[in-house]
């Protein structure tokens, strides 16, 4: 796993070069988006199979802090795949492909301990898998949120830039965002539900206030109150963009970051 990990991180660092050359190069030639995603498809082939060979192998789901990245990473990229055929997200892959890249290199140095839950527990694998799939859309709202304070940042100078030709138009980015998030939401609700009204069914034991519960809820109420007020006004923009970056810190803190700090550092 670390030595298909590592092929993994070298081609998804590889695609992100090509990106950023064809960037640079101010649109003198027709994007080459085909070829990009074949060879997306590729790799995500290899990295989905490596994915699952565990759990067919011993019917278990590995869920320790190296494997949890990998498997977040694996689901944005398939989100980003599948998105490319039916939105214009050019731009996306200038984050997206070094972000994968160093997460896939920290799943690598720092690969946690190995947790293995029995898939046969249907609950308490519809609540992860809730909550992986949020995981993946948050990210790649994150994303177009980052994208959105850039392009931003660049419209206000008043003068033409590469960021500008190669990024859709704003109003573009802020849709796919809101969308994502609307898609996302639902999702965490389910999860923020499920694991705490329903805690005994999912988990086995009733909710405690742990961190991890704190910062669900949190970064729920941050995203709900994102959309409701969109809904209501229409509000757009860099404070929208910014919020949408805290949630998301939120929501890191609430499952990966807690990961990291127990498995890593804690050694628990």
């Amino acid at each position: 796993m670390p030595i298909v990990l590592i092929c993994l991180m070298l081609v998804y660092a590889g695609l992100a070069g090509f990106v950023w050359l064809r960037y640079k190069k101010r649109g003198e030639t027709p994007y080459p988006l085909k070829m990009e995603l074949a060879v997306l498809a590729a790799a995500l082939l290899v990295h989905g199979v490596a994915l699952s060979l565990p759990v067919l192998q011993d019917q278990i789901l590995i869920m320790g802090f190296g494997y949890s990245i990998s498997l977040i990473v694996w689901l944005m990229l398939m989100m980003y795949w599948c998105g490319s055929f039916f939105y214009s997200l050019r731009g996306l892959q200038l984050l997206l492909y070094p972000c994968a890249a160093f997460s896939l290199l920290l799943g690598v140095v720092f690969p946690g301990k190995f947790i293995g839950y029995q898939i046969s527990d249907w609950p308490f694998m519809l609540h992860v898998g809730a909550s992986l799939l949020a995981y993946g859309l948050f990210g790649i709202v994150t994303l177009l949120a980052v994208l959105v304070l850039l392009l931003n940042r660049e419209l206000h100078k008043r003068k033409f830039s590469a960021l500008v030709s190669f990024l859709p138009p704003l109003l573009s980015l802020e849709k796919l965002m809101f969308q994502g998030m609307w898609a996302g939401f639902l999702l965490l609700t389910y999860s923020v539900v499920s694991g705490t009204f329903f805690a005994e069914a999912v988990f086995g034991k009733s909710a405690s206030l742990s961190h991890k519960t704190v910062f669900g809820i949190l970064s729920w109420l941050i995203y709900g109150g994102l959309l409701l007020k969109h809904s209501m006004t229409a509000w757009r923009g860099k404070k929208v963009a910014v919020w949408t970056i805290i949630g998301f810190v939120s929501l890191m803190l609430a499952y990966v970051g807690s990961k990291f700090v127990l498995e890593i550092i804690l050694h628990r």
